[in-house]
């Protein structure tokens, strides 16, 4: 990740990790990898009935298995990860690992090449930035197509690229950051308690790749 960043408004409990209470709060995720999620579940499921279920031959037996490890890749990476924001704390699920820190933890909310929260660890340990996977947004490549997408608008409509870029909406994961920057800065001002970062691995996730995974080898292995 670059060092540089996007300032969003900062902001702050803890309890043990990982399932938000019923108190009021908002999922954050792109849109774009849930749809490639359900895409490759249609993909892998037309393979299996068209392959597996017909043929039921050995090469069927690999196929389900290297289909099922992918897709619990593409679970991992596409439909599991999310940041969860209530009253009292921030969630971050990542595809193997998940995070949780009270309000009273975080020290800052970035935009660089993702959402990125700074929280504080319990002592000794310095700080660390957790990354948020479900909120990627490259630095670079967003520039690029604002740019792209300025330029074409000033052709089409004779505008400059000033007054396009005033405007244009803000970017969704921009958006994002700001408003986790604001539930952080809400909290600390109701007086959220101090609190440093959790972290666990997901195991559930790791477990559905390792199984199939594990069988794909065992199969190829025993040719």
């Amino acid at each position: 990740m670059s060092s540089q960043h996007d300032e969003a408004p900062a902001r702050d409990h803890a309890s043990a990790p990982v399932g938000p209470d019923q108190a009021v709060k908002a999922v954050f995720r792109r849109g774009g990898p849930v749809v490639l999620w359900w895409l490759w579940v249609a993909f892998a499921v037309f393979n299996f009935l068209d392959v597996a279920v017909r043929d039921r031959d050995y090469f069927s037996f690999e196929l389900t298995a290297g289909l099922l490890a992918v897709t619990a890749v593409a679970y991992a990476c596409g439909l599991r990860p999310r940041v969860v924001a209530d009253d009292d704390a921030v969630y971050v699920y990542n595809p193997y690992r998940e995070h949780l820190v009270g309000w009273g933890g975080v020290n800052g909310v970035f935009l660089g090449d993702s959402v990125e929260i700074t929280c504080a660890r319990p002592s000794p340990k310095d700080g660390k930035t957790i990354y948020c996977w479900a909120l990627y947004s490259g630095r670079r490549s967003r520039r690029r197509g604002q740019l792209r997408s300025e330029r074409h608008e000033a052709r089409v409509t004779g505008r400059t690229a000033a007054e396009i870029s005033e405007l244009r909406q803000p970017d969704p994961v921009k958006l994002m950051a700001a408003e986790l920057g604001r539930r952080s800065t809400a909290a600390k001002q109701r007086g959220a308690p101090p609190a440093t970062l959790e972290s666990r691995w997901a195991w559930q996730p790791v477990a559905f790749l390792l199984v199939p995974a594990a069988a794909l080898l065992a199969l190829v292995l025993a040719r």
